[in-house]
């Protein structure tokens, strides 16, 4: 036979040859044999990891995986692999050289996983053309050539040319039908069951009768027909309960409900299921004449809002039954929050079409009127006329996924010129403008007019989620930390009625309801942190890790449309509730190490400089105004043009004296042309360091290269980027912390202080004086693969390559770095369990 065609960069080459005998005391490396009748020899295959709970449906060996935009002829050799939880690719051997740069190891996937609700469209491809797999479809057994598409933008490319046929139709067939399920509650999520150290913080076990059954299945290694575990998997209907016989129940009187249970694991970021949750809300933020209603109990009222929600307390429960039946869906208004100023934020939909008369809409709106403190009119803001509609999101996210996800290397080079163009068309950034332009107005009725504002939204699912959540984290600061803001998703997502189940697609068939409405607030989100470094405490790429948490199928937090829908699913046995994991439980996907990627150490440094130091006086003079110098004429005709211009673009502006005595480090930044916290309307007078007001123009809102595009590395900037400002970010705040820190050492030193503090533990990824990372970084750390020749990788760089080594000036005869291990979780370390 001739030599395979098939070019692998691993020790161990894919080629055909006589088996040759192996030396004694060595570890026998998987290599790939072929015998002339197409059977394989039998070698060791690589085995998968599983967690508990999950289990290995389907398996096929001699698997080729191909590296993105290689032309096929590039990749690795391995086993590929289909549990109930993921599609699974494991190799045998790891390539012969690592780049120094590490990548943040996820203690539930690893590189080359693919969650299956994380799969978009599948294809089988041949030399010239591509057949979309539809699901539910059978596979057949000439199938070479498989390309996986997901919804985080990632492509896998798998190569059946050395697999046996049967094994092909076999893991083809389990991965059609596990990857597009029709009943949620197979979803792994179900089945996912934690260490014993955390799961001895509860007393109940999730129940797993799906699973076990497949474990019988699967016991006689019954694989080669997944139609039989089709059809005799047992179907788990839904059993509701009422509210007497579930461990959720609330009392008959509302005004004093008890503790309520919640169904998946409590810890610090508020669950909002429970009377307490929603009461310490109102008393962090100053909340005045509302109530916790639950009149909801049961969802009798609504299926979509949650059991326990706020209400003006002029507005009694009695009022509220009978207006809600002439609501979309009976979502009558809730409060959302509440300003300092008495002004508050509620939410609300339109009157059903066979309503005639509006009289429980104007009584709605008088009791909001009464709890005002002025007794000011609230303002309504129709958001189907100010942001896109759900389908307008729909039609722009299928354009931007089609644009970020080129078929060849070759196609997305030759789009290089008109690439900007083809972006404006998706009208995705469009979208961005919109819905921030929408919050604006919304913030500045509350801020500055001392309005109440009530969105309107048709649904009350979409659009009024994103700017409910914006508006609060304009002029909130709370909303700004990483606890607030879970906080924040926790209560004006979760809770309140936004379908995940349906806008993600994780079952099959979805009517064309998937939509990524909450990536498109996240895209908010970063904007604000691009135009407002230093008010976030966390980092995009905490954003990205919570949209990709989405698509794990993994934890409770977005696995549901309704709070009614999560209540019949998780507590059909009162025995045995369903205890499902939250995704703000971050020690189950990373490190504490990992997770200070979290952190922004621009925050940190404006609490470090805000903070005062003993024996050290910050200077609160004012600024220093250089026009006044010796040579002033130099300066007046410059300012007084500024000035006029700005005046005439965005209205004359007054700055307080007071304003001028904040001291520079205890301002919060804005990079608007107007300079600190403006409102580029001319309408504030004040400086006010809680509250940011971005620019929304087209100008201002930038496209987000570092999520989407992030697994293209024809893309990825080589020691620049994003990731080496943030490192340098990152160390030069550490260092600004030491020096602090040997201040007061000093200071407790002189005045003769015996002070015990503990060993210092850095709240940054990179530190000052660590040696993580000296290689070069790349803008898409820390979501690509470390060596882009590995996974990913352009096969004309030669970075990770001993070139690339010698360029940095290391040694050619360095020993080979250590395969990255996972660590396993420490129950000391959950924080939402």
């Amino acid at each position: 036979m001739s030599k395979g065609t098939f070019k692998s960069y691993l020790n161990s080459s894919v080629f055909v040859n006589e088996k040759k005998e192996e030396k004694p005391n060595q570890p026998t490396a998987f290599k790939l044999h072929v015998t002339v009748d197409g059977t394989e020899d039998d070698v060791k295959n690589p085995e998968a990891h599983v967690h508990e709970g999950e289990i290995i449906i389907g398996q096929a060996h001699n698997v080729l995986k191909f590296d993105a935009f290689s032309g096929h002829n590039r990749g690795i050799s391995g086993s590929l692999y289909c549990t109930n939880f993921k599609i699974s690719f494991v190799s045998a051997n790891r390539p012969a050289h690592h780049m120094i740069e590490l990548d943040r190891k996820n203690l539930l996937f690893k590189e080359n996983d693919i969650p299956l609700t994380c799969v978009d469209t599948i294809f089988q491809k041949s030399s010239s053309k591509r057949k979309h797999l539809a699901p539910g479809a059978s596979a057949s057994r000439s199938i070479k050539m498989v390309e996986i598409k997901c919804k985080n933008f990632k492509v896998h490319t798998f190569s059946f040319k050395f697999t046996s046929k049967s094994q092909v139709k076999s893991v083809m067939n389990t991965i059609l039908h596990y990857a597009y399920i029709t009943n949620p509650q197979r979803l792994f999520a179900f089945s996912f069951e934690l260490p014993a150290s955390a799961s001895s913080l509860s007393s109940s076990k999730p129940a797993n009768h799906f699973v076990d059954e497949l474990k019988m299945k699967i016991k006689g290694n019954d694989r080669k027909s997944l139609i039989t575990i089709k059809k005799s998997a047992k179907k788990l209907e839904p059993a509701y309960r009422p509210t007497s016989q579930r461990i959720s129940s609330v009392p008959a009187v509302p005004e004093l409900p008890e503790r309520v249970e919640s169904t998946e694991r409590a810890g610090k970021t508020p669950q909002f299921r429970r009377y307490e949750d929603w009461q310490e809300e109102m008393q962090r933020t100053g909340a005045r004449n509302l109530r916790v209603t639950a009149v909801n109990q049961d969802f009798r009222i609504s299926d979509s809002l949650p059991e326990f929600f706020v209400v003006p307390s002029v507005v009694s429960d009695g009022e509220l039954t009978r207006a809600a039946p002439h609501f979309e869906g009976g979502r009558v208004p809730m409060w959302c929050w509440s300003h300092a100023n008495g002004s508050i934020l509620m939410r609300t939909v339109p009157l059903r079409a066979d309503t005639v008369h509006l009289d429980h809409e104007i009584k709605m709106l008088e009791s909001i009127t009464l709890i005002h403190p002025s007794k000011a009119q609230p303002q309504v803001v129709e958001l189907g006329r100010l942001c896109p509609s759900f389908r307008d999101i729909q039609s722009s996210y299928q354009k931007l996924h089609e644009l970020c996800m080129p078929e060849t290397l070759k196609e997305f080079c030759n789009s290089d010129d008109k690439w900007y163009s083809s972006l404006d068309g998706t009208k995705w950034l469009q979208n961005v403008s919109m819905c921030m332009a929408a919050a604006v107005t919304a913030a500045q009725f509350i801020y500055q007019d001392k309005q109440t504002v009530v969105l309107r939204e048709p649904n009350g699912k979409d659009t009024s989620c994103i700017v409910a959540s914006l508006v609060q984290i304009f002029l909130d600061p709370h909303c700004r930390t990483q606890l607030g803001f879970q906080s924040l998703i926790q209560r004006e997502w979760v809770i309140a009625g936004h379908p995940f189940l349906e806008r993600c697609g994780h079952i099959t068939p979805n009517d064309g309801e998937e939509a990524p409405s909450f990536l498109l607030f996240l895209d908010c989100v970063n904007q604000m942190m691009l135009q407002f470094p230093s008010a976030f405490e966390f980092t995009d790429t905490y954003l990205m890790t919570i949209w990709d948490s989405m698509f794990a199928g993994i934890f409770g937090t977005f696995l549901f449309n309704t709070e009614r829908q999560r209540v019949r699913t998780c507590l059909r046995d009162t025995d045995k509730p369903i205890r499902l994991a939250t995704v703000w439980a971050w020690t189950l996907q990373y490190s504490r190490e990992d997770q200070a990627l979290f952190n922004n150490p621009m925050y940190i440094a404006k609490q470090i400089l805000a903070s005062r130091i003993p024996g050290v006086k910050f200077s609160s003079k004012p600024e220093v105004d250089h026009s006044k110098g010796c040579n002033a004429a130099l300066y007046r005709n410059k300012v007084k043009t500024r000035q006029s211009v700005m005046d005439a673009k965005y209205g004359h502006k007054t700055r307080e004296p007071s304003a001028r005595m904040i001291p520079v480090h205890m301002r919060d930044k804005n990079l608007n042309v107007n300079g600190a916290n403006s409102t580029g309307n001319g309408r504030s007078s004040e400086v006010d360091p809680n509250v940011i007001i971005p620019q929304t123009g087209p100008p201002f809102i930038k496209f987000w290269t570092q999520c989407y595009l992030r697994w293209i590395p024809s893309v990825h900037i080589l020691d620049g980027g994003h990731p080496l400002v943030y490192k340098q970010q990152c160390q030069l705040v550490d260092e600004i912390q030491q020096l602090k820190e040997r201040l007061e050492q000093l200071k407790c030193r002189k005045t003769n202080e015996v002070v015990r503090r503990p060993k210092r533990e850095s709240r940054l990824y990179f530190t000052y004086e660590n040696t993580r990372n000296q290689g070069l970084l790349t803008s898409a750390f820390p979501f690509s693969i470390s060596d882009l020749s590995l996974i990913g990788g352009d096969r004309r760089s030669f970075l990770g390559t001993p070139l690339a080594r010698f360029l940095r000036g290391q040694s050619l005869m360095q020993s080979e770095m250590a395969p990255i291990t996972v660590s396993d979780v420490e129950a000391s370390d959950e924080v939402e369990l």
